[in-house]
């Protein structure tokens, strides 16, 4: 009985070992097959090139996302740039549409006072009665050559032309050069 024990074991085993290599040989020729027909050395080193492939791709994937946000930051440097630019633009246009008032005549050699004077009742509806309309352009301060020999003259020109009973009000007053004021032809 133990015999028959033995012999069906050692029957299972061989038929065990003879079912294995049958699937290898299957396994074996099916690899081969696979490698005819799409001409690869084998699945295994097709796996190995699509990981590194993928490998590949993700890091220039994040190359080109660390290139884009480069870009982008630029863009809105250069977008910063031109917004800055066409505000000194508009200063600029309009600076040159400022209007400048002058008493007195120019003359080469005589000294320019620079007065900036503003109305004190254009902008807060506390207007006087009179006849005189004041333009709402006095609510800034606008700038008057002023051409005579001194302060006290040039202070005094301003006060007849433009007197304070009607609001207006000398907040500086310079010798041409030494403020901020434009610069004057001379001739």
């Amino acid at each position: 009985m133990w015999n028959d024990y033995v012999q069906a074991l050692i029957a299972a085993l061989a038929l065990s070992g003879l079912a294995y290599g049958a699937a290898r040989a299957v396994v074996h020729f099916g690899e081969r097959s696979i490698e005819q027909r799409h001409g690869l050395v084998g699945i295994r080193g097709m796996m190995t090139r699509r990981a590194r492939m993928e490998q590949a791709f993700e890091a220039r994937h994040a190359a080109r996302a660390k290139e884009v946000k480069a870009f982008d930051a630029e863009l809105r440097e250069v977008v910063r740039r031109r917004q800055r630019l066409d505000r000194q633009w508009t200063d600029a246009t309009n600076a040159g549409e400022q209007l400048i008032r002058q008493i007195g005549e120019e003359v080469e050699g005589a000294p320019c006072w620079v007065a900036h004077v503003i109305n004190r009742y254009v902008g807060t509806g506390n207007v006087p009665r009179s006849p005189i309309l004041i333009d709402r352009s006095w609510s800034q301060p606008q700038i008057i050559e002023v051409w005579v020999r001194s302060m006290q003259d040039a202070r005094a020109e301003v006060e007849r032309r433009y007197p304070p009973s009607f609001g207006f009000h000398v907040q500086r007053l310079n010798e041409h050069g030494s403020g901020d004021g434009p610069a004057a032809k001379a001739g």
